[in-house]
């Protein structure tokens, strides 16, 4: 008689048996309940006070990310489980699987989903607070639930707003913005139907629906016995006479979050003769906010540089990255100076769009900048910098970079503000050395000794017209020509260009809270220079070995006569 062969087991079994040596090791107790679908492995986990079902995806053959985790019919509100169940367990903050080890990545996912539970259950209130921090991430899960847009500020004020629905297979999305003022680029709400909008804040939460209730007019009305006389008014406009009834709202409400910020959630529902009409449904609003100071921060901008205002004197290859590096930053305002049109020459090098050719650079600029950066505030001056200068208030500017690697203009650029300006900012030059030799990024001070000036001495101290930084030796010949005289140009490429201008970036940011004439660079590796037979000087080497602290008190460690008495 023949033997039958023994079951192979499935990834459901071989999960379980990792879950069940991992619950003995920490003597916790488990047992298999029947599974919620194919592919999935359910699980009973004994804890302090309750039993938690759970869930877990076996589906994937290797498993990159930790796989889907649910609770099973949640009954409560506990921090970090959506309403339909699922818990956020995630890999986010860097953890490291191998894909092969299947089975122990489902059974650490069960245990750290058990773990979570057991934290949250054991302090109530503790579990409260956690849970309104994750408000927004919960109603996102609501059953039907919307999406909007808004550009509006979540700060905490009271008011109407408008809003446009545009509908969409599936589910409608809406776009929140201010009754007043134009769109940002993003919406397009050219020939939506408008509505009404009212938002409001609350110095507490409200409690969503609990799995499987979904949220109704009760929530509304919760909302409306919160609301305040001044806010009561806002709603009695709300709701009031229009020439269309019935008609559809808008709601949102802002709360206080314990870890920082405010959660915003909203809901649209019906209206009728001034009340809330139970008839009509109430839908759940998930909203993306398309506000400067939220995509700032969440974008990596530091707010405390919205209020900065940087003049950027050059805008070719490296002054426009200079300037964008900023902007991406988070400095709120920049002033763009160059009097040179946008060229097929500059493609390469530049991050201005094609489309922008025999246009003014700082045009082009401008224009990226404010569709990239909400909120920005851009004045492009499209003139020569000495122009420019002519008329300059220095009293609301923050700081000034030079990018026309030009020597004699920045000198005389450094010594005119120098003279003019009437309070205390940084002037940053930046420059590249031709080729693969490197680039610079020299910072001075309007009020204080250390001027571009102390660049230009020998090693006696007397005034030279060779800088004393640079890495090439004077007097040879680096430019080339494609077509004649009118194409000379001197050959670097755009990854030396935008290295220099990160670099330079970074050296101004940290500037504004470093005071004191400082200086930064990079070698290159010179390859290309070497090639050509060109010399570089002994400074070139020497650099390699110092540290920038190292190479600014070389540099100004003593002031040139131009700035030695400044104070």
């Amino acid at each position: 008689m023949t033997a039958t062969a023994p079951p192979v087991p499935t990834r459901t079994d071989e999960g379980y048996a990792a879950v069940q040596q991992a619950c003995q090791a920490r003597g916790l107790g488990v047992a298999r309940v029947a599974d919620l679908a194919e592919g999935w492995l359910s699980v009973q986990v004994q804890g302090s006070r309750q039993c938690w079902d759970l869930d877990v995806s076996c589906k994937s053959d290797a498993l990159t990310r930790l796989p889907s985790i649910s609770l099973r019919k949640p009954t409560s509100l506990l921090a970090h489980v959506g309403y339909d169940g699922s818990v956020c367990v995630s890999d986010n903050q860097g953890l490291s699987l191998d894909p092969k080890r299947r089975p122990e990545i489902v059974a650490f996912t069960v245990l750290a989903a058990f773990d979570l539970l057991e934290k949250w259950d054991a302090d109530a209130a503790a579990n409260t607070v956690e849970f309104f921090n994750e408000l927004e991430g919960y109603w996102l899960g609501l059953p039907d639930s919307a999406r909007a847009r808004a550009t509006f500020e979540v700060d905490g004020t009271d008011r109407l707003l408008v809003a446009y629905l545009k509908p969409e297979k599936g589910t409608p999305k809406w776009y929140v913005t201010e009754r007043e003022g134009k769109s940002p680029l993003a919406f397009d709400t050219k020939g939506l139907a408008s509505h009404r909008a009212l938002y409001v804040h609350f110095p507490a939460p409200l409690a969503p629906p609990v799995y499987p209730n979904k949220l109704g007019p009760e929530f509304i009305e919760a909302v409306l016995a919160r609301m305040t006389a001044t806010q009561r008014s806002l709603w009695d406009q709300l709701v009031g006479p229009s020439k269309n009834s019935p008609k559809r709202l808008v709601l949102l409400v802002s709360v206080p979050r314990a870890a920082g910020g405010l959660s915003l959630v909203g809901a649209t529902f019906g209206a009728k003769t001034g009340k809330l009409d139970p008839t009509v449904g109430v839908t759940p609003l998930t909203v993306r906010r398309h506000t400067p100071t939220y995509m700032r921060e969440r974008g990596g901008a530091s707010l405390d540089l919205l209020d900065k205002h940087v003049v950027v004197l050059g805008c070719g290859a490296v002054g426009a990255v200079v300037a964008d590096s900023l902007a991406s930053t988070g400095i709120g305002r920049l002033t763009l100076v160059d009097g040179d049109n946008y060229s097929e020459d500059n493609v390469f090098r530049h991050i201005i769009d094609p489309c922008f050719i025999d246009m003014p650079k700082v045009i082009g600029l401008g224009f990226e900048f404010r569709r990239r950066y909400p909120g920005i505030r851009v004045t492009e001056v499209a003139d020569w910098a000495q122009e420019w200068l002519k008329t300059a208030n220095f009293d609301d500017i923050d700081a000034v970079v030079f990018a026309f690697g030009l020597p004699t203009l920045e000198r005389s650029f450094s010594q005119a503000i120098r003279s003019k300006a009437k309070r205390r900012i940084p002037m940053l030059f930046t420059w590249l050395e031709p080729l693969d030799l490197g680039g610079h990024s020299v910072v001075t001070w309007t009020d204080e000794p250390g001027c571009l000036d102390c660049l230009y001495r020998d090693d006696e101290g007397q005034e030279s017209l060779q800088g004393r930084t640079a890495f090439l030796e004077p007097n040879q010949v680096v430019s080339k020509n494609l077509t004649g005289c009118s194409s000379i140009f001197v050959p670097y490429g755009a990854l030396q260009s935008r290295r220099t201008a990160l670099m330079a970036a970074e050296h101004l940011l940290s500037a504004l809270t470093m005071p004191g004439p400082s200086y930064r660079y990079w070698v290159g590796d010179g390859r290309i220079a070497a090639e050509q037979g060109l010399r570089t000087t002994p400074w070139r080497d020497e650099a390699r070995s110092l540290s920038f602290e190292e190479a600014s008190q070389r540099v100004f460690g003593r002031p040139c006569k131009r700035c030695r008495g400044t104070k």
